[in-house]
């Protein structure tokens, strides 16, 4: 090959790559400006069933999709060569109408249409890139997508796998349905049951309670779901159902079995157990009342397992403004806990905004305009129904 031919065929492959990161890096290629007719056409033209994002202008969970899932390479490749896309704001233009038509009452909701603006497939909620996917296979399975799952348990199919898939799809939009469809596959599960794949998934989405039939099976034989499951989930879930029962001993103010059940996660020499074992002590001392130990706690935490978690900081100090009432101590530390938030992470929305509130509560009106104002700034990214919660915190600081 000659000199030229060699710097052309580069050129061309150079070419080629350019164009497939850009294809790429564009994301899910959504239809946003034409009619749905003409979106049902063509479903009906390529065979492809559509995909159509419900979502609001106002919809923090839908912003939050758009900029770190549909932008994945792997979603956008794979919707894009699946699906017809379409993207509807359920409150402008024909939004109303095909809300009515859908019955579409929470923001994300994800329809998979056929050409015929048949349900096939749906999905709500701001999800991970691998559950999005998971999804959009269930839909273009027609032993797995939501309306065959219905159809087989309308039809009289109460087989464990039929009854956990149709309940786990119902969560989202029916939830007391959910429940009962749930209940109805707990009751008919055999214990030799639990141990499977289906019992152990059945474990996970229904199960919250250490005294419940599934909790106690699930505590009693964990080496067996660890050896077969994985370690890592099997400790979430028992991490879960442990969080139950101290939110159970904190509303029976049974302070000597709270403490003895805290004692692992505070003596564990996991961070993470250690900072949940904080979040729950603070809850148990803010529901007492005893405001001594909570500013103990609260000062050793800013020093030690809490010093640099922002986000476990911003919860806690939301919660004492919510459960503290007009106490001072207890406001000084949400203070304390905001202003430790903000430092560590302050290009986060929910850290200033917490802390321009604690500064309001105690009044701090110089440092709470400063965070309120920061705030505001970081809402302009955000949803206008954020940017409206942001203006409204500015002129209540304001006013002060």
């Amino acid at each position: 090959m000659n000199q030229s031919l060699k710097t052309l065929s580069l050129s061309a492959i150079l070419s080629v790559c350019i164009f497939a990161t850009a294809q790429a890096q564009e994301g899910i290629r959504f239809n946003s400006q034409g009619e749905f007719k003409a979106v049902l056409a063509e479903s009906e033209k390529t065979g492809k069933l559509i995909f159509m994002d419900c979502y609001t202008s106002w919809c923090a969970p839908c912003k939050w999709m758009e900029k770190n899932v549909f932008v994945n390479d792997s979603v956008a490749a794979f919707y894009n060569a699946r699906f017809v896309n379409y993207k509807m704001d359920m409150e402008k233009g024909e939004g109303p109408a095909l809300n009515k038509r859908y019955g579409v009452k929470v923001y994300p909701t994800y329809l998979f249409l056929n050409g015929k603006g048949e349900i096939v497939h749906k999905a709500t909620s701001r999800m991970e890139a691998d559950a999005f996917m998971e999804e959009a296979r269930k839909a273009l399975d027609p032993k797995r997508s939501f309306t065959a799952l219905e159809k087989k348990f309308n039809d009289g199919n109460r087989s464990n796998e039929v009854m956990l898939e149709y309940a786990i799809a119902l969560q989202h939009f029916n939830r007391q349905k959910a429940d009962s469809v749930g209940q109805l596959l707990i009751a008919q599960l055999k214990d030799t049951d639990l141990l499977t794949a289906t019992g152990w998934k059945t474990i996970q989405q229904f199960t919250w309670s250490e005294t419940d039939r599934l909790g106690a099976y699930f505590i009693r034989h964990r080496e067996a779901y660890a050896k077969k499951f994985g370690e890592e989930p099997v400790k979430k879930m028992h991490e879960r159902l442990i969080s139950s029962a101290l939110y159970g001993l904190i509303r029976k103010k049974d302070s000597v079995a709270f403490f003895t059940r805290l004692a692992p996660w505070k003596q564990s020499p996991e961070q993470e157990l250690q900072k949940k074992a904080f979040q729950m002590e603070a809850e148990y001392y803010l529901t007492s009342g005893n405001v001594k130990d909570f500013v103990k706690l609260t000062n050793e935490a800013l020093e030690g397992a809490m010093k640099n978690d922002d986000m476990g900081l911003s919860f806690v100090a939301r919660r004492c403004s919510y459960m503290a009432g007009k106490n001072r101590q207890v406001l000084e530390q949400a203070y304390k806990m905001a202003k430790r938030a903000a430092e560590i992470a302050p290009g986060e929305y929910s850290n200033q905004s917490t802390y321009a509130k604690a500064c309001q509560e105690m009044g701090y009106k110089e440092e709470a305009l400063k965070a309120a104002e920061k705030t505001y700034q970081l809402a302009l990214k955000e949803t206008s129904k954020i940017q409206g919660l942001a203006q409204k915190l500015m002129d209540e600081i304001k006013a002060m």
